[in-house]
């Protein structure tokens, strides 16, 4: 008789799963109780990865943009077959590779030319006096209003001691916010050598994946073919595609939309006369990669400029024209150029950004919408394949009752 026949197995049984329940509560809650501790350095060990991959990140981007551009002039490259030259390093592929980049480098520096010479343009008329002079107007102006406001609030019985305080803590939040500012460019200058060097392997990076990118994807294919089974590549594959068709399809409709809105927002507001219209069209156009931002830039930054300048029939004409531009904006020209791709409403844009601000910042929200549309994809397909397959279960159904009838 052996010593394990002396015991009863289903007891055994019993206090093996106590004991297992047991040892996962005490570690669940060791877990709970450092929660804190262990986010925080799961986050570190996450920003520390996202640092060291930043240029490997950057590169893809830059090579995923770049791909259509760099298809189209391959194409093109491969018609002309008398080039022995043409036709050695590589094909084709890094000739259409090389000319992609530098239209792309061409665009850049011409962007930021022309945003250079707006803004130093505006302020070579403005003279050291005028500028003086508008300085010391809009002071005048500020404590005039304030000091109506206080005389006012002193009519009606009211207690002006309130409003002081919200005066003085709006100035001191405006002038915390300008050394922060301040703080943070001098941080920003001071860092440039290791921005330049991001950008520097960035771009070798994203060269490489623009070349080299097929045979990458391919490879990738090969592994998963390789270590997963069927189901699980077609899975793969599935993802993949959708999530190509999504983010393609938005971010390039996005950057064709951001160029329209910037061209045209700098062509109609140096038309009515506002200064720095072209700085202003530029800025629109970045802002307006992030949905309903790019139209609150062009509002802002035009009532600002036309208010420093004292320019109140401009300000008037220049509202509306960026009315009726943002109209022509948001109801033909974005959906035509986002409708192939995604089709989100615009309650999910809207928590898709507030979501993508609280997680990755400029970044997050960039990022949000094409992410929801996905999300939104995912489910949509999980709710048809539901009905779907109750549908079949119906008509099995019936077909079983006809047989037994």
């Amino acid at each position: 008789m052996k010593w394990t026949d002396k015991f009863n197995r289903k007891y055994m049984q019993i206090s093996l799963y106590l004991i297992i329940t047991a040892v996962i509560i005490y570690s669940l809650s060791l877990v709970a109780k450092n929660a804190p501790a262990i986010l925080r350095e799961i986050m570190g060990k996450v920003s520390w990865l996202i640092r060291v991959l930043k240029p490997v990140i950057f590169g893809f981007v830059f090579a995923y943009l770049l791909d259509p551009i760099t298809g189209f002039f391959e194409k093109k490259y491969r018609k002309i077959k008398s080039n022995k030259l043409l036709h050695k390093f590589h094909a084709p592929r890094t000739w259409a590779a090389v000319t992609a980049t530098v239209l792309l480098i061409v665009a850049v520096v011409g962007l930021i030319s022309l945003l250079v010479f707006s803004v130093t343009d505006q302020l070579r008329l403005a003279n050291l006096d005028d500028i003086t002079k508008l300085g010391n107007e809009l002071i005048n102006n500020l404590n005039a209003s304030y000091n109506a406001i206080l005389a006012n609030l002193e009519k009606m019985d009211i207690q002006s001691q309130e409003f002081e305080l919200y005066v003085k803590n709006a100035i001191t939040f405006i002038l915390d916010s300008i050394m922060n500012i301040a703080k943070s460019s001098l941080t920003s200058i001071s860092n440039i050598s290791g921005y330049l060097t991001t950008i520097l392997f960035s771009f070798l990076i994203g060269f490489y994946f623009l070349i080299d990118g097929r045979m990458i994807i391919n490879y990738i294919k090969k592994v998963c073919y390789a270590l997963l089974s069927e189901r699980k590549n077609q899975k793969i594959s599935r993802i993949s595609h959708d999530l190509d068709e999504v983010f393609s399809g938005y971010i390039r409709g996005q950057l064709v939309d951001a160029f329209f809105m910037m061209l045209t927002i700098s062509i109609v507001l140096s038309v009515i006369g506002v200064k720095f219209a072209l700085v202003i069209g530029i800025f629109t156009g970045i802002g307006n990669m992030i949905p309903y931002f790019g139209p609150i830039v062009a509002y802002i930054s035009t009532a600002f400029v036309c208010l420093i300048n004292g320019d109140m029939a401009n300000l008037f004409v220049s509202m509306i024209a960026l009315v009726i531009i943002q109209a022509i904006d948001g109801n033909f020209i974005g959906p035509k150029l986002l409708s192939r791709s995604i089709k989100i409403h615009p309650l999910i844009v809207i928590i898709s950004l507030i979501f993508g601000s609280a997680i990755g910042g400029f970044l997050g929200m960039l990022l949000a919408v094409p992410i929801g549309a996905y999300i939104k994809l995912v489910f949509v397909r999980f709710i048809d394949s539901r009905i779907a397959r109750k549908e079949e279960q119906k008509k099995e159904g019936c077909k079983t009752v006809e047989k037994k009838s």
